[in-house]
């Protein structure tokens, strides 16, 4: 017996399967009522959200009757789910809990039983596992886009997603090595709890802004002057030549040139190309800084401002010196 045929013929997976898809149609009928839908969307939102990833896997695999139309039991739980909530009003603490219980351990079924089908179907394994990951969360996708709101995958909800990827990448390995197939069930549950651990200590995934590194234009200015001092270190010790600034080859050569006013425009100037109107930067206040009651300066075009720094350089007994490493 393969993973599959044990995902879809035990009885015990059949009845969690079954419950998966009702307690999918009572959360999908929970974000209904809380939206004041009518019967129709209730019954469409819960048709949508516990059928809605084993649709598109088997469309996509071209499986022919999709398995969510292939007897009454799957509709008939995704609109029992539906109903319940639109009847009785379940939105107690222990409900929510119990609901994210069954639902975590349908998400890590359904993500085996599509990564093995998928296989089955001779999918390489990548596109075997995205569309495990699909069965187990594309309901609570399209069931999200319908009502207008961004899914809870894609940032700050429980790791369904990502507990679903861990169970798909299992049963390929269970799969791939040739494991007896009750060794899927430890995928499974790793999944599961992966996810479950996720709700429980709420979890998340660092988002975007979280992996940004900014610097102000004085530590970018600073981070520059260091890295051309380092530069110049490794070019004399790997030719005994005393490296020589040249304008004409070095594009931050120009900085022994200018007399900048402040760190905004060092950065206007060493990292754009500004030809056109003057751009305008903060003027530092009186601690040196940029505070929020300051006011703005007008930043003259690069060729005017060189044109003055020059004129300045020239009139500056002491001038810069070359050699400086700043």
């Amino acid at each position: 017996m393969d993973p599959l045929q044990l995902l879809v013929t035990n009885d015990f997976l059949r009845v969690l399967d079954l419950i998966g898809v009702f307690v999918m149609g009572v959360a999908a009928g929970a974000l209904a009522s809380r939206l004041n839908f009518d019967a129709v969307g209730f019954a469409i939102i819960g048709i949508v959200a516990g059928l809605g990833g084993g649709l598109v896997r088997d469309l996509i695999l071209d499986y022919g009757t999709p398995a969510a139309f292939d007897g009454p039991w799957y509709l008939t739980c995704a609109l029992a789910g539906s109903l319940f909530t639109f009847v009785i009003a379940a939105d107690g603490h222990w409900w929510r809990g119990l609901v994210t219980v069954l639902d975590i351990a349908a998400m890590a079924l359904w993500a085996a039983t599509g990564t093995a089908k998928s296989i089955g179907y001779g999918l390489d394994p990548l596109p075997a596992i995205l569309l495990g990951v699909t069965s187990a969360v594309g309901g609570g996708v399209i069931r999200d886009v319908l009502v207008g709101r961004i899914p809870a995958i894609f940032g700050g909800g429980p790791l369904y997603a990502t507990g679903a990827l861990v169970t798909a990448i299992g049963t390929w390995g269970v799969t791939a090595l040739g494991l007896q197939s009750p060794y899927v069930l430890v995928a499974v549950a790793l999944g599961a709890l992966l996810a479950g651990l996720a709700a429980w200590r709420r979890w998340s995934l660092p988002a975007h802004g979280e992996w940004q590194v900014t610097m102000s234009a004085s530590q970018v200015k600073a981070l520059v002057r260091r890295t051309r001092r380092s530069e110049r270190e490794r070019v004399a010790m790997e030719t005994g030549a005393i490296p020589v600034v040249d304008a004409s080859v070095d594009d931050l050569a120009d900085d022994i040139s200018f007399l900048d006013a402040d760190a905004g425009q060092y950065a206007e100037r060493a990292f754009a190309d500004h030809d056109g109107d003057a751009i305008r930067f903060p003027e530092p206040g009186l601690d040196g800084g940029h505070g929020h009651e300051q006011g703005t300066g007008d930043v003259p075009p690069r060729e005017a401002r060189r044109a003055g720094s020059a004129d300045s350089s020239d009139a500056d007994d002491l001038g810069d010196d070359p050699d400086d490493p700043r």
